[in-house]
């Protein structure tokens, strides 16, 4: 195997950016935080550096469509594994969207698309962070009472 610092570069890049989304979960308390999105993010970058790098030692072509996939039906189960039902309400969506981003982030960068990640880990803060106090102003009826509480 040929040392490259593109894996400690892409290793250090998702912990950062999935850690960007799960500390807005953690400062708001809600399931799924730092840890948890440093975790994904970090795991979708290591499968695809990791399928890339058997594909280059078998020397046949990455399939970047099935990690893909294979990512995403991964994160589908945990997902749907956080998402609960209680009392004729669905609860914690937005963490498993959380997750689910998180892990698109991940892939971005095991993939060197630095600035894509990057963009994406603001729009997913903006996101976590933003519609929060837009909805807290637009239907002050609704705090408290969001779908991960």
């Amino acid at each position: 195997m040929d040392w490259s610092w593109s894996y400690p570069i892409k290793i250090v890049a998702s912990l950062l950016l999935g850690g960007v989304i799960g500390l807005d979960r953690e400062l708001h308390d809600k399931p799924a935080g730092l840890r948890t999105n440093m975790l994904v993010s970090l795991a979708a970058a290591i499968y695809v550096m990791a399928a890339a790098e058997s594909s280059r030692l078998m020397g046949t072509d990455a399939d970047v469509v099935r990690s893909m996939a294979a990512i995403a039906t991964g994160i589908g189960f945990l997902g749907g594994g956080i998402i609960l039902q209680s009392k004729g309400r669905v609860r914690m969506v937005t963490t498993a969207a959380s997750l689910w981003a998180a892990a698109a982030i991940g892939y971005s960068v095991g993939m060197g698309l630095y600035i894509l990640a990057g963009l994406s880990t603001l729009a997913v803060f903006l996101v976590l962070q933003g519609v929060s106090h837009l909805r807290e102003r637009v239907w002050p009826s609704t705090r408290n009472t969001g779908d991960d509480v």
